[in-house]
């Protein structure tokens, strides 16, 4: 490679989609007895960078927390906004943060603390002040009834309950309109969703439908990088319910191969679907990979600490 072309490789930019999920499993320990959120901001992120600086490479960064928080029966009165249902007719509603916005990040250690303070800054707002300003806005400044007190509202999901097909889905709005007068900014273009979750997901099947057309049409692929160690079961993998395809034939030729697939089969016509009995499927995206990031980056032992011999007694 020449030096010109060194020096052409160098000059290009990337635009790069950060995804990290917030959600019970954020706030909880991993095996190695380190949170998961600081897996992100003291192990992960500051790797990546890293290579991307030995790779002389120059990547316009967009950082976005994302959650979903469900909510009782009791709380649907003083939640705030929209809510939807899922599957399983449970209330919640999905929240976004972007924290950085197509910026070049050089160095990593100037927005480690500003980045940690925004996930605790994001959970609070979310489950209280959100609520507290919305239900504040009724009551006029004039008005003798004192606005309600603030409290806790909603609760996160679990990993697999996140929103991660309408993460995705916002970072294809923009690119909806590639083929028209298309950019050279967006080729290089990727996303990177990060969750403390194993790659298991309960999703929507039309919106996974949905997803799957948009991301094969804009030809663009996702990375999923979990905090977790590899589990037992393959991953990533969705699940989603729906009804069972059938083979349809007429007039001598049978069903397409795409027709029996859970995904795209089963219950297209509201009309055929009604009254056959739901079942779970599960489904791998091949448009995701996924990488397994569980480095430690303390020591799990220190042997001053631990110079005596433990002694086990074992029953007899």
């Amino acid at each position: 490679m020449t030096s010109a072309t060194k020096a052409v490789y160098r000059s290009l930019s990337a635009k790069t989609t950060l995804f990290i999920q917030i959600c019970k499993e954020f706030w909880q320990f991993g095996n190695d007895g380190e949170w998961y959120y600081e897996k992100v901001v003291h192990s992960f992120l500051p790797a990546l960078c890293t290579k991307w600086r030995e790779a002389g490479t120059n990547h316009i960064v967009t950082i976005v927390l994302v959650s979903r928080v469900f909510y009782d029966q009791s709380e649907i009165d003083y939640a705030a906004g929209p809510l939807r249902r899922d599957d399983e007719g449970r209330w919640y509603k999905d929240f976004f943060r972007v924290i950085n916005d197509l910026e070049v990040i050089y160095d990593w250690k100037s927005t480690l603390v500003s980045l940690k303070d925004s996930f605790w800054a994001f959970q609070r707002d979310i489950l209280l002040t959100h609520h507290y300003h919305q239900a504040s806005s009724g009551h006029s400044s004039a008005s003798p009834q004192a606005p309600p007190p603030p409290r806790l509202v909603g609760q996160l999901s679990y990993a697999h309950d996140g929103p991660i097909l309408e993460a995705l889905n916002l970072s294809l709005n923009p690119t909806e309109t590639h083929y028209i007068d298309r950019s050279l900014s967006l080729t290089g273009a990727s996303t990177i969703f990060i969750t403390p979750g194993t790659g298991y997901f309960r999703v929507s099947k039309h919106l996974l439908r949905l997803t799957t057309t948009r991301l094969v049409d804009q030809g663009f692929a996702v990375d999923l990088v979990t905090l977790t160690k590899p589990p037992l079961h393959q991953s990533p993998i969705f699940c989603f319910w729906g009804v069972e395809p059938e083979l349809k034939v007429g007039g001598g030729t049978t069903g397409s191969t795409r027709s029996m697939d859970p995904l795209w089969g089963g219950d297209d016509d509201p009309h055929e679907s009604l009254g056959k009995e739901r079942t779970m499927f599960w489904w791998e995206p091949f448009w995701m990979s996924v990488s397994f990031w569980d480095k430690q980056m303390d020591l799990p032992f220190r042997e001053d600490r631990y110079a005596g011999k433990m002694v086990i007694h074992l029953p007899s």
